[in-house]
């Protein structure tokens, strides 16, 4: 059978499998499909029940467009999902056996990450609300109308700035005063219990094996600059004093979660956390038990790893639907099971939790597991993708490695010619390091013709590329581009020299692109580099903007939502903290960052120049881009550059589940502009 290209109007087609949940006693899986509605500028999410000894499935529903975090009770008669039937997302029950679904929750702002008492008799939930709020109206949830006259009186409203942290890339502006808190309630309760206070955030609830308890994480002890800052807590169920359970460790949340698990016995916790901050930058997530009463954290990663960090900080792939569980207890106590990225693959590794410390890997796949469920009788429900597929269910049988798969989400793709991609490692210039990258051709390439090629810088640059399907990058190939990217210096999965943050500025990693670049047209007969491109968004669009000033290797560039002055980065993105302490005074400070910043060396810019970005874009500011866009124009008048501008859009348009309509005509951009000047 002859295969068809992939163009950027499939994404349409699109089904993103995310979010299961399996229960062992019925046999059956419940997961989340979410797709792109064309035409109506939404996700439609929808929650299905999959009978796996029979195949079937049906769908269940309170009636919403938008319907998520299916979780089953811990009897495995019930099922809470969240919906927003009612406007705002609502925690609701069905029940299995008669079909009957009903709300449960009514929150002003929405609820989120429900999870289940061990007794199935409460549920414990995240919901934001403001210091001073009224408690009454927290449970009455906003009609259109009431939600419009608040967005109107906010807009009269000035914004008090005391600290930092002011904006929020989520937002799309200045941050809320709501912030996030730890609620519960029972079925047979009409009004939940608000289980913390204050303005700071409260997440991942877990709950003691007991039932009496939840554990939380939160930056509420921490000063505000301390942005990775969290610490474990515990509450009362129903409410009552908080108590601090570490201080020493930052508990992982950001960029990527690792929810506390519990041993079975209920006596201990295990925790992904991070030491604080180096100066190597942002420090792996190493693994810790703790007493569940408090008490010194003890490491059980061993020296000898087989990995780096407990998490997976996995770039390509599409990332909507997100990350879910990525670590879990084994049934007997004895090990914890997690993601860990390492050369490109996130894989399922399992430590030892009792004794000396020993990990070892249960999977060596070339593929990215994005979930691990809770393991039931041996086996468990995961998530994994490669190269040629989406994240799918597997049912994963920890005894023997073995895996059945459960759903098909995109079964189309069958008939689409993906390019899967040739693997290269080389040693890095300088000798310190070897750097890993792949190179894809594309899918209708003729023997003894040559075709132009991009390469594709990650953002961060702390995640790192690897086996996982971005169709974005199979589109690319079906217009004849090749495509080619790698995990340059600063990338994480090679170990903490590797991925050392400064080295991701003081020219290894660009002289790794560089490089890499190289060796593949050396390799590769079919790349004609003469015809070179060069891409990237967030660090990957900086690493752009630098390359374009300080290399006459490419023919043409695209800018994606770029970082291109540092001052612009210190005082305007939402991750902004400062910057100038340590200079003689804040003249000497604005000077050392014109020097490093790209927009500096505008001058040098004289290739067809393409920058993409959105108006809400709070991690990489839009001034920049207007800044860059001006500096090019000004010294080069007759040179093509352009500038495209989304609305209604942030950082996340091309990667987090952005409006669709608005992801499509970036791609299109991006390879028009790819087409004509390459």
């Amino acid at each position: 059978m002859t295969k068809r290209l992939p163009k950027t109007a499939d994404y349409y087609d699109i089904s993103f499998t995310g979010k299961p949940d399996y229960c062992e006693k019925t046999e059956l899986l419940a997961y989340v499909s979410s797709r792109a509605v064309q035409g109506e500028y939404r996700y439609e999410q929808k929650v299905l029940l999959k009978n796996i000894s029979t195949g079937k499935e049906r769908r269940i529903t309170a009636g919403g467009t938008r319907e998520t975090n299916p979780r089953f009770s811990p009897d495995g008669s019930r099922l809470c999902f969240l919906s927003d039937a009612d406007g705002e997302m609502q925690i609701y029950i069905a029940e299995l056996t008669t079909g009957e679904c009903r709300r449960l929750t009514a929150m002003r702002y929405g609820a989120a990450d429900p999870v289940w008492s061990p007794k199935g008799d409460r549920i414990a939930f995240l919901s934001k609300c403001a210091v001073g709020e009224d408690k009454t109206l927290l449970q009455q949830p906003l009609t259109s109308e009431e939600r419009l006259r608040l967005a109107r009186e906010r807009l009269k409203e000035p914004v008090e700035i005391t600290d930092f942290a002011y904006k929020t890339e989520e937002a799309m502006g200045f941050a809320a005063k709501e912030t996030t808190h730890i609620w519960s309630i029972g079925l047979d309760e009409a009004q939940a219990t608000m289980l913390t206070d204050g303005d700071r955030d409260h997440v991942m609830p877990v709950w003691f094996p007991d039932g009496e308890r939840i554990l939380f994480t939160s930056n509420r002890a921490r000063p505000r600059s301390e942005f990775i800052g969290m610490d474990l807590f515990s509450v009362p169920a129903k409410g009552g004093e908080i108590s601090r359970l570490t201080d020493s460790l930052y508990i992982a949340y950001y960029p990527k979660a690792f929810v506390p698990r519990f041993t079975p016995d209920g006596k201990t916790v295990i925790v992904g956390a991070l030491t604080p901050l180096t100066e190597g930058g942002m420090p792996p997530t190493r693994l810790y038990k703790l007493p569940a009463e408090g008490g010194e954290a003890v490491s059980i990663w061993p020296d000898n790893a087989p990995c780096h960090e407990a998490t997976c900080f996995f770039y390509n792939g599409e990332a909507y639907g997100g990350y879910y569980e990525s670590a879990q207890v084994s049934s007997d106590g004895e090990y914890v099971y997690f993601i860990s990225g390492w050369h490109g693959s996130g894989n399922i590794y399992r430590a030892r939790i009792n004794g000396e410390p020993e990990i070892t890997a249960l999977t060596s796949h070339e593929a990215v597991y994005k979930s691990i469920g809770m393991p039931q009788n041996g086996r468990m429900v995961v998530l994994r993708g490669d190269f040629l597929h989406y994240s799918e269910a597997y049912l994963f049988d920890e005894r023997d490695g073995s895996e059945t798969q459960l759903t098909d989400g995109n079964p189309w793709l069958s008939e689409v010619a993906l390019s899967k991609p040739e693997e290269i490692w080389m040693d890095t210039l300088d000798g310190e390091s070897r750097l890993q990258g792949w190179v894809f051709k594309p899918q209708s390439v003729k023997e003894g013709e040559k075709y132009p090629a991009i390469v594709y810088i990650h953002g961060g640059p702390t995640p790192f590329y690897g086996y996982g399907l971005t169709y974005e990058h199979q589109c690319i190939l079906g217009a004849g581009i090749g495509l080619m990217f790698c995990n340059f210096r600063g990338s994480t999965g090679y170990g903490p020299k590797h991925a050392d943050v400064k080295k991701a500025y003081d020219g290894a990693a660009f002289y790794d692109i560089l490089q890499f670049v190289d060796e593949a047209c050396r390799r590769f007969d079919w790349i004609d580099s003469e015809r070179l491109g060069v891409t990237g968004g967030s660090f990957g669009g900086y690493m752009t903007n630098w390359i374009a000033g300080h290399s006459k290797r490419f023919k043409a560039a695209v800018s994606q939502r770029s970082v291109v002055s540092d001052l612009i980065m210190d005082v305007s993105s939402d991750m902004s903290a400062g910057g100038s302490q340590g200079f003689r005074d804040y003249y000497d400070y604005m000077r050392d960052r014109i020097r490093t910043s790209p927009v500096s060396y505008a001058e040098n810019i004289d290739i067809p120049f393409l920058i993409l970005h959105s108006y809400g874009d709070m991690r990489c500011p839009v001034e920049g881009a207007h800044q860059l866009f001006v500096a090019i124009k000004d010294w080069h008048p007759d040179l093509p550059v352009r500038m495209v501008l989304f609305p209604r859009s942030n950082h996340e348009l091309v990667t987090g589940g952005g409006i669709m309509e608005l992801r499509v005509r970036h791609y299109d951009e991006m390879i028009n502009w790819f087409k004509k000047y390459l």
